[in-house]
């Protein structure tokens, strides 16, 4: 069995695409980022942190767990604590290059997968009117970087893979399934 350890409505969907049948089981700890590691070893110990956690209820089963961060000039763009910091976040995004991570474990009995996949995501420059539309929505409130890029069109371009954007790089979770000894 598969237990995907999040609620990320984004991620089970990547996931269904996929193929897998699998059951949802989110981690309940905070995400805690090591700050005297670099991004992506922070990312990778916060992705397997969330896996130990669900591991504890479903031993024999994959455990597969993410976490997505938004990237500016190596500032971490979190989820928004408010509408006026989403603002300023889109803000600061407008007409810019950023990278989307997203730290990725699986966890198979003794077996350990980490892996980070990075895409460099190219914004549009911005209105304020655009800025002020989206936040007002409310969907940017749950989500690292205050966007969600299959709802809003604020991308100009990206290079990488974009369900890595949305939440789970997708090629390379099935890579990561290939690789588990079963």
């Amino acid at each position: 069995m598969i237990v995907l350890a999040s609620k990320s409505p984004r991620r089970k969907e990547i996931l269904k695409d996929l193929g897998y049948d699998f059951i949802a089981c989110p981690a309940k700890k905070d995400e805690v980022f090591d700050l005297n590691l670099d991004l992506d070893e922070a990312l990778k110990k916060v992705a397997e942190s969330k896996a130990k956690e669900v591991r504890e209820s479903y031993l024999d089963s994959i455990i597969l767990s993410a976490d997505t961060i938004v990237c500016l000039d190596d500032k971490i763009l979190g989820k928004p604590k408010s509408k006026n910091e989403a603002i300023e976040t889109l803000k600061s995004l407008s007409n810019r290059r950023h990278q989307v991570k997203t730290g990725v474990c699986i966890l198979y009995k003794n077996q350990t997968i980490l892996h980070v996949e990075t895409t460099d995501v190219y914004f549009k420059k911005l209105t304020e009117q655009d800025i002020i539309s989206y936040v007002n929505s409310g969907k940017c409130m749950d989500k690292a970087g205050s966007y969600g890029i299959q709802e809003c069109d604020f991308v100009d371009h990206i290079e990488g893979d974009y369900t890595n954007v949305v939440g789970l790089p997708k090629y390379v979770v099935e890579s990561m399934m290939k690789d588990v000894a079963l």
